[in-house]
């Protein structure tokens, strides 16, 4: 709801290459607001990159003959590029949207992604964690006393019995993620084991191609920024080493004209590492669901098994969110066709109130 608010996701999706095109082709009659915008931000201070910059000026002066060369040194306090103020090709970040307005996007596109194969799959996937996982959660707190027959603590009871079933559902729904994505995810820790442990920097590349959406390598953010990897050749007087394998699976040409700065490589063993857990901590739980009933199956140890997993899932999701919101916030994102009406018309009532 928060990508859908701030516009950077609309029901109709995104044309991405669309948008880069246009990005760089604003029209004559923007020029002037632009101008505009550009004028009110030197009022603030506002440069595009956060970098500090030391220049050095040297100076020759001849006065009657004598010759001086004072050096002046030059120090310029670089900040973020304001969101509210178009880039110089002209692109700028789609406007804010309401809670109302967020809501219809969320639920046209919903709509239209729940009809697809995969759509309706994993939407049929999340109920069933849902519904299960409710009734699990009604059970444990007793709230079901048509089960309670003799007693909710009896292990014959109604309540003991839908208990069990409803884990071992809930468990086969959490293999379909932590057993089901083995391939991918051991895939990942080949190409990781690989680049640590014999310095092999195609495995890391492999790594930048398959993460491309929020991780960066080193040297990437030097790279052309009209440089489209699946198209065009490869770039002159760049490293290979900061191009993703294959080439193609680069990240594309930034929409705003600055390219996001490099990655913590350790958050790439972070995130690998963490999912490889969930998977082995799903195959420990495994055991003890299928291969002890459930009187003798300690029920301490399930939950702590349960807790761990979910926890290192969820910590490796939420790094790889962060650092996509990150290269986003540089790069920025497609503008749909209805929000680059709007800041149009924006731009144009900030225009006529200034030359008011």
């Amino acid at each position: 709801m928060n990508d859908i608010q701030t516009g950077k996701f609309e029901s109709q999706g995104w044309s991405g290459p669309g948008q880069r095109r246009n990005s760089t082709a604003h029209r004559d009659s923007d020029a002037q607001v632009i101008y505009t915008h550009r004028q009110r931000a030197m009022s603030v201070a506002l440069p595009s990159k956060s970098e500090t910059i030391t220049e050095k000026v040297e100076m020759e002066e001849s006065v009657e003959g004598v010759v001086g060369t004072p050096q002046t040194e030059i120090t310029t306090m670089m900040t973020p590029h304001d969101p509210s103020v178009p880039y110089e090709n002209g692109y700028q970040f789609p406007p804010k949207h309401s809670a109302k307005q967020a809501t219809i996007i969320g639920l046209r596109s919903f709509g239209k992604w729940v009809i697809t194969p995969f759509g309706f799959l994993l939407t049929l996937y999340a109920l069933n964690i849902v519904a299960w996982g409710g009734m699990l959660f009604l059970i444990l707190i007793h709230a079901t006393p048509a089960m309670a027959h003799p007693s909710y603590n009896d292990d014959y009871s109604g309540a003991k019995i839908w208990l069990e079933i409803t884990a071992q559902i809930l468990n086969a729904l959490f293999c379909v993620t932590g057993i089901g994505l083995i391939p991918w995810r051991f895939r990942d820790l080949w190409y990781l084991l690989k680049w640590r442990l014999r310095k092999d920097h195609h495995g890391l590349r492999r790594l930048a191609g398959i993460h491309r959406d929020w991780f960066r390598l080193q040297g990437s953010q030097e790279i052309d920024i009209n440089y489209h990897p699946a198209t065009d050749p490869l770039p002159a007087n760049v490293d290979d080493a900061a191009l993703a394998l294959p080439v193609s699976r680069s990240p594309d040409a930034p929409l705003t004209g600055e390219r996001a700065s490099p990655s913590k490589y350790w958050f790439l063993d972070f995130v690998i590492w963490m999912f490889v857990f969930n998977t082995l901590l799903q195959i420990v739980l495994n055991g003890f669901m299928w291969g002890m009933n459930r009187f003798h199956r300690p029920g301490a140890v399930v939950g702590l098994l349960i807790s761990l997993a979910c926890i290192v899932a969820s910590a490796a999701g939420y790094l790889i969110f962060r650092e996509g919101k990150r290269v986003k916030k540089v790069e920025g994102v497609p503008v749909s066709a209805e929000d680059q009406e709007l800041l149009k018309q924006m731009r144009e009532k900030d225009a006529a109130a200034a030359a008011v």
